[in-house]
């Protein structure tokens, strides 16, 4: 038995008016989601930039690969490591995308990261080793991607609560939409330059020029003037009300962020005087409204369903006081800090990535056996997308048929479709608290990880049509339903930082996987033995999420009876 903590909370004399001139604010600045309107532009603006980022990711390998094999008399593991290097940069940049969208806005990082990308494209073209390519093509066009892609994500919250589910379903359409597109798409390029790997790759910054449209599109929601005339009212009038009791002024108070940040900002402008001045009192509270409303701002902005279902959710998740207590302060800080006028760039985003990267959740066995599943997941993922096709050229060639190129795209087309139709089942699933996710994504991917397993023994062009249904609902419950069990397991208190971290496990995995899977093929002389492994390890990634609920009950058993007691002092 051990012994409980005690702790006394202290109040200052302010305390009191502080939090109700934070309530205040709360009420005034929050800004209305609309669930419609303009969102819908909104909408199609990030099903633009799904098609186009999942679209590149996931055929390009499978159509630049042989032409880089050629180019540069390399094996194709080393051609895979420059597709792994997009597809994991575009992951790993995700937290850093985080902490810029919610510094500059959606719009300038998704323009700032097709212009990127595109570069990056363009800059492969004067490649004359495989070793530039790694840098231009991977690097530079993974992180250009993934500065695209989470602002897709993210600013659907924005503008939706109670039909975000489907919103969000309509906008990761994208990804099916693409990957169907792209594959034919591809080929007739290739056709059409005839198999010019420069051209391809000018064909791809092209592409990846698409996503300024979708970035000229995020508008951002902004306060109203009069939301704004009545947050300055209220400042103002507190602080006069501290100038006449003589309080001092304290550093920006965490607890208070709504206040804090005007405090800020008040005195980046030039301090106490601004509340003076009516119109520079304005300025202030406009600049405040528009950072504490932007969608990352939210806990629940990687969330995909609706605030309804999340409330439900929030009844039951597995999160314990100790994670309420640490989300009320951690966050506030978090927001705090990354707001600051007076912070560089620099030091704000690094702020931002360590809120990011949770330390905490490494220490429970539920993450790091989420981690461990998104990691091995993330593995295989890809390796369909790229190597698919060499079991069909294999049944062709034992067969008596020619297939043509339009045959040959067909399977990974088809996996397109289907993957859209299982986004938008998994988007009914998101909004259905009854339903636990953890279970229903085990069962996905170890479907998905048993039919990659079984690829080798296909012997007839429609096993791979077949294919394309287990797999699709593997990866799309993977996709849609990673931030559902978070919000499952932790609560929304943990969402982002959790997000966060299992994103750069998930661009780990990414990053060796098709190199594993190519390493595989040139020392076993096929790629069989690269689809039994891949297959396998999706199997066991599917495995390790079904006793995540029962470990989850158990931590939050060891850490109530473990937390400090908190002990509010006695008011008259």
């Amino acid at each position: 038995m051990g012994t409980k903590k005690y702790e006394i909370a202290a109040q200052s004399p302010k305390d009191g008016d502080e939090e109700e001139v934070e309530k205040k604010l709360e009420e005034v600045g929050t800004v209305q989601i609309p669930d419609g309107g303009y969102g819908w532009v909104i909408v199609a603006a990030s099903f633009l930039a799904n098609v186009v980022v999942d679209g590149v990711i996931f055929t390009a390998p499978a159509s630049c690969t042989p032409l880089l094999k050629g180019a540069f008399l390399s094996s194709d593991s080393r051609v895979s490591l420059a597709h792994s290097l997009m597809q994991g940069g575009y992951l790993l940049s995700g937290p850093l995308a985080s902490a810029l969208s919610i510094r500059y806005g959606c719009r300038f990082v998704t323009i700032v990261g097709a212009c990127v990308a595109a570069f990056g494209f363009v800059a492969s073209t004067f490649a004359d080793r495989i070793e530039i390519i790694y840098v231009t093509y991977g690097i530079i066009g993974g992180v250009g991607f993934g500065l695209m892609y989470l602002p897709a994500i993210v600013v659907i919250s924005q503008y939706f609560s109670q039909k975000r589910a489907f919103a969000t379903g309509l906008a990761v359409c994208g990804s099916g939409i693409g990957t169907s597109l792209f594959a034919n798409l591809n080929s007739l390029v290739l056709q059409y330059t005839d198999n010019n790997w420069r051209y391809f790759f000018f064909y791809l910054a092209g592409c990846s020029l698409i996503g300024i449209i979708s970035g000229l599109l995020y508008r951002p929601l902004q306060p109203t003037d009069a939301q704004v005339e009545q947050a300055a009212a209220i400042v103002e009038k507190y602080e006069k009300t501290k100038q006449i009791e003589h309080l001092e002024g304290d550093k920006a108070n965490p607890e208070h962020p709504f206040l804090a940040k005007m405090e800020q900002e008040a005195e980046h402008q030039g301090g106490d005087k601004v509340w003076s001045e009516h119109e520079k009192a304005k300025e202030v509270a406009r600049e405040v409204l528009q950072e504490v409303n932007n969608p990352l701002a939210k806990s629940d902005a990687f969330y995909p369903g609706s605030t309804s279902s999340l409330n439900q959710r929030e009844r039951t998740a597995s999160a314990s006081a100790v994670d309420k207590e640490a989300f009320l302060r951690d966050t506030r800080r978090s927001q705090l800090s990354i707001a600051s006028p007076k912070t560089g760039t620099f030091t704000a985003v690094k702020e931002f990535l360590k809120g990011m990267v949770d330390m905490e959740q490494m220490r429970r066995p539920s993450f790091l056996l989420l981690a461990l599943s998104g990691f091995l997941t993330m593995t295989c993922f890809y390796v369909p997308f790229a190597f698919l096709g060499k079991h069909v050229d294999r049944v062709e060639a034992h067969s008596n048929e020619t297939y043509t190129v339009l045959q040959k795209d067909m399977p990974i087309t088809v996996l397109g479709f289907v993957n859209i139709g299982f986004r938008i089942l998994c988007g009914r699933i998101s909004d259905s608290p009854d339903i636990d996710s953890s279970l229903v994504s085990a069962i996905a991917l170890m479907g998905a990880g048993s039919i990659m397993v079984a690829v080798p023994l296909f012997s007839h062009y429609w096993n791979f049509i077949a294919f394309t249904v287990p797999f699709a609902f593997g990866i799309a419950c993977f996709a849609a339903l990673r931030s559902v069990m978070c919000v499952d397991l932790w609560g929304t208190q943990k969402l982002s930082s959790s997000f966060g971290t299992l994103m750069l496990f998930m661009g780990f995995g990414a990053l060796l996987g098709s190199p594993c899977a190519a390493i595989i093929k040139d020392f076993s002389g096929n790629f069989d033995l690269s689809f039994y492994v891949m297959g396998s390890l999706m199997v066991l990634s599917g495995l390790v999420c079904v006793p995540l609920k029962r470990i989850r009950a158990w931590e939050i058993e060891r850490e109530t009876r473990t937390a400090p007691v908190e002990l509010q002092p006695l008011r008259a």
